[in-house]
């Protein structure tokens, strides 16, 4: 395991927050790469996939468009866009509200939950090979460290 120092070839840092942030950013590209190259043979998108991801945690019930965007790890991501190109791909449909019609929900489809189910490459990631770098504590002790730095 190379440190960002070795990663980055950097030796120098203004100081150990600066050290921190760098290696946020960088393991935040590495880990969103590798993911990213998991789910090229499904033709999609790590945005597309965190949208199906949320669809699933909601399923059988369908969400807003602005319900999604609240939940998306990349907030800034054209959620409309987003939508259209995974409904293009038959993953999802989208379905007026019956109580207010000005409002129209979006559904996985029965493809779409049988690409979440194809798509056990991510999953093993978080279950398998993630528990073998960080013991259980080391990645809680991470995450009450990352939610410190947002606050």
């Amino acid at each position: 395991m190379k440190s960002i120092e070795e990663e980055i070839q950097q030796k120098k840092w203004h100081n150990d927050h600066h050290k921190a942030v760098i290696n946020i950013f960088y393991t935040y590209h590495v880990l969103k790469e590798n993911m990213s190259s998991l789910l090229k043979p499904y033709k999609i998108s790590f945005q597309q996939y965190n949208v199906l991801r949320i669809l699933r945690g909601a399923h059988p019930m369908g969400l807003s468009s602005a319900s999604i965007c609240e939940k998306l790890i990349d907030r800034k991501s054209d959620v409309s866009r987003l939508i259209n190109r995974i409904q293009k791909l038959g993953l999802i449909e989208r379905r007026q509200n019956k109580k207010d019609k000005r409002i129209s929900e979006i559904f996985l489809t029965l493809r779409g939950l049988e690409i979440l189910g194809q798509i056990r490459a991510i999953d093993n990631f978080y279950k398998e090979k993630m528990p073998i770098k960080l013991t259980d504590e080391e990645a809680q002790l991470l995450s009450v460290l990352l939610d410190k730095t947002r606050m």
